[in-house]
């Protein structure tokens, strides 16, 4: 897909292949995120949405094909180039993947810490304590992850993603096993983000996330991209496996936005 004037791609795979053990996650992806925009990625189950998301950000190497930041094949870069990719991207596990021996506070300060070493001790505690504050979690600094909750955990993923200011996000389901206060307090930070013009990059079946986050859509199927573009050019998709996926996914979504009935009542005349 062709960008719009004056929009250029911060990440892009081309052919890529990746199998985890015996399963092909990817099969031959090619797709590209532009920056400042925010794209949610979308499919059933098992067709390879948090696969894709980690070969974005360079978690997972493929097994042929490129991974591009900015037009740099991500798993060439040298040391420097690695760190300066890590300094401005932030990722939110699906699972929190916070470091089990360290405190929660421990665990946002040190992200501060590895890319920002000019930071004095007090500023990374200011950062670190402003940030827990705003969802509450000041109290719970000194604990360890153990200690937490599902959804305590998913918040503090969440917020050791964006206490460096990030241009660059990737989300894996971060809505997921949460209350609704710390859904709302989520929403409003992505609504941030966006408001700053961060490229977001996410994967979510949360229906109020999606219609606050979506500028554009990737729907996958069985590892491969069968759909990408603007949010409403992808809903109009004329393909019957495209809509078919939507109308899946984005069923409860039409609580949300009554624009989206359209999907779910059209015969395929947009397309």
């Amino acid at each position: 897909m062709e960008n719009a004037p004056g929009e250029t791609d911060i990440i892009s795979l081309r052919d890529v292949h990746l199998t985890l053990g015996d399963f092909e996650a990817l099969r031959g992806v090619t797709v590209s995120f532009p920056e400042g925009r925010s794209t949610v990625i979308m499919g059933q189950t098992g067709c390879g949405k948090s696969t894709l998301l980690k070969a974005c950000a360079g978690l997972i190497p493929p097994d042929s094909g490129s991974v591009l930041f900015r037009g740099q094949d991500i798993f060439l870069l040298n040391e420097k180039g690695m760190r300066g990719l890590r300094k401005v991207n932030g990722f939110v596990f699906q699972d929190g993947a916070l470091w089990e021996n360290k405190t929660l506070f421990e665990n946002l300060a040190l992200p501060l810490q590895v890319h920002f070493p000019e930071l004095t001790g007090s500023e990374v505690t200011r950062r670190v304590v402003r940030a827990l504050e705003k969802v509450g979690l000041e109290g719970s600094a000194a604990q360890r992850p153990a200690a937490l909750s599902g959804g305590e955990k998913k918040m503090a993923s969440f917020l050791r993603a964006l206490v460096t200011e990030p241009s660059l996000v990737f989300m894996d389901e971060p809505t997921l096993s949460i209350d609704f206060r710390m859904t709302e307090r989520i929403n409003q930070m992505i609504r941030d983000l966006k408001a700053r013009g961060s490229t977001i990059i996410a994967v979510t079946h949360d229906p109020q996330l999606t219609t606050t986050l979506a500028d554009r859509l990737v729907v996958m199927d069985a590892g491969t991209v069968i759909a990408e573009g603007d949010f409403d050019a992808v809903r109009r998709s004329g393909d019957a496996r495209t809509r078919e996926i939507l109308a899946q996914i984005l069923g409860e979504i039409a609580s949300y936005d009554t624009d989206l009935l359209a999907l779910l009542d059209s015969d395929g005349e947009d397309g």
